[in-house]
């Protein structure tokens, strides 16, 4: 049998190993810390998914990812919907109408219908396909059978043995790559009170935010933070007070209905790229998959099949020539 190694249990390093075991390969999982870390990217109750983008490329690619999540756990997905509001709803209204995908606008009164404690001032877009991935009982379900080995942490992977290496490596692929990458910490608040039908959120403009239930917990909600690189190997993950209030003041602007005294607080790592795109390439015979953007963990089956087609040679759709490194690299 041929064999697989994956550095990285995130969503896209699970996501690459269940799709690499699925297409024949005998996978192992190399693991600083353990699947689900907090040190990481991908934990948590909850993520956001949505067809909805600004580029009717990234339309295509969601929708090809909600088929990948529902062929991966149809219970996964929690499917209630999310309004959009701002300066970038209108071009994601665009690409949404260029694609074929439904959606609407609603005004604010109707869109307070759907989330009674929100207050909105103008037209809200709709989109219904999208909704909640439950992020931490997806981290299982990914990791299934496979082979993932915590505690191990791997500084060359070309010194793997197997037949196909993946670093997934999520903050830590700059250890791995020649490639600006910026990790990045924001902090997320949870509050109380707030039925578990509620739709998604995402306010676009200068004061960029989003929110989402997280079944059992609460709803959840960050502002965007000024984009300040974060040393992963650091260990704390001190959440700010500043960003914090931030979110609370977001909560007394916008969703009257919510009581504004935070539940729970936490922080959360992403890496952003110069351009905003994710990288999936290979390099010097390394399958490299990353660059989240604050935004990955939807695609991550999608990503994972990807990097299986991009191991067994296969075509990949014209979407992802955007992910290949070349003409990206810095002079």
């Amino acid at each position: 049998m041929r064999s697989a190694a994956v550095v990285g249990a995130g969503v896209f390093g699970l996501s690459a190993g269940r799709a690499l075991a699925h297409a024949g390969y005998d996978v192992t999982v190399f693991e600083q810390f353990e699947v689900g870390t907090r040190l990481a990217s991908s934990s948590g109750g909850s993520r956001i998914f949505r067809l909805s983008h600004d580029e009717v490329e990234d339309v295509r690619l969601a929708r090809l990812a909600i088929d990948a999540w529902l062929s991966v756990d149809p219970d996964l997905l929690i499917f209630n919907g999310l309004l959009e509001w701002g300066d970038g709803a209108q071009a994601c209204g665009d690409a949404l109408r260029a694609c074929g995908e439904t959606h609407e606008w609603l005004e604010p009164a109707d869109a307070a219908q759907r989330f009674p404690e929100a207050r909105f001032d103008a037209p809200v877009l709709w989109q219904p396909e999208a909704g909640v991935v439950r992020a931490d009982r997806a981290l299982r379900r990914l990791a299934g059978r496979l082979e993932v080995r915590a505690g191990v942490r791997v500084d060359d992977p070309r010194a793997l043995e197997a037949d196909v290496v993946v670093v997934a490596a999520g903050p830590w692929l700059s250890r791995f790559l020649d490639f600006p990458l910026a990790p990045c910490f924001e902090e997320v608040a949870y509050f109380a009170g707030v039925p578990e039908d509620r739709p998604s959120i995402r306010q676009h403009g200068g004061r960029s935010a989003y929110g989402l239930v997280t079944p059992g917990v609460g709803y959840k909600l960050a502002v965007d933070s000024p984009d300040e690189r974060f040393d992963p190997d650091r260990p704390e993950r001190e959440v700010r007070s500043a960003q914090i209030d931030e979110v609370v003041r977001l909560v007394r602007d916008r969703f009257p209905g919510i009581d504004p005294r935070p539940i729970h607080t936490e922080g959360c790592l992403y890496t952003l790229t110069p351009d905003g795109r994710f990288i999936l390439d290979e390099v010097d015979g390394v399958i490299v998959c990353g660059g989240d953007n604050g935004h990955g963990f939807k695609f991550g089956p999608l990503m994972g099949q990807f990097v299986a087609d991009l191991a067994e040679g296969r075509p990949l759709p014209p979407e992802t020539a955007r992910f290949r490194l070349a003409g990206r690299l810095p002079n």
